[in-house]
């Protein structure tokens, strides 16, 4: 059963926009701002913002810990999104 303190930083994510949430989901794969701008079709600014909101809502301010929490919380997956095909044996 999650804490309190667990319960509200849940609902904090829950407050994530579908764009923010994609966001986190590729920070926790590990990807700079960067990276992520190109998969989303965004500037890197606009990331920066993204994860700035990000922060903001949770208050959080260490990208790690805001990975870590909704890896927690079950909120995002690590799994490869793209696994490589394998070759024909």
């Amino acid at each position: 059963m999650p804490s309190t303190g667990e319960e509200r930083l849940a609902e904090r994510f829950a407050e994530l926009s579908l764009r923010e949430k994609d966001v986190l989901q590729l920070m926790a794969k590990g990807l700079s701002n960067h990276e992520i701008a190109q998969r989303l079709f965004i500037s890197p600014h606009t990331v920066k913002n993204h994860v700035s909101r990000i922060y903001q809502k949770l208050g959080v301010d260490d990208r790690t810990k805001v990975v870590l929490w909704a890896v927690r919380l079950g909120l995002v997956s690590l799994e490869a999104e793209d696994p490589e095909p394998e070759a024909p044996g």
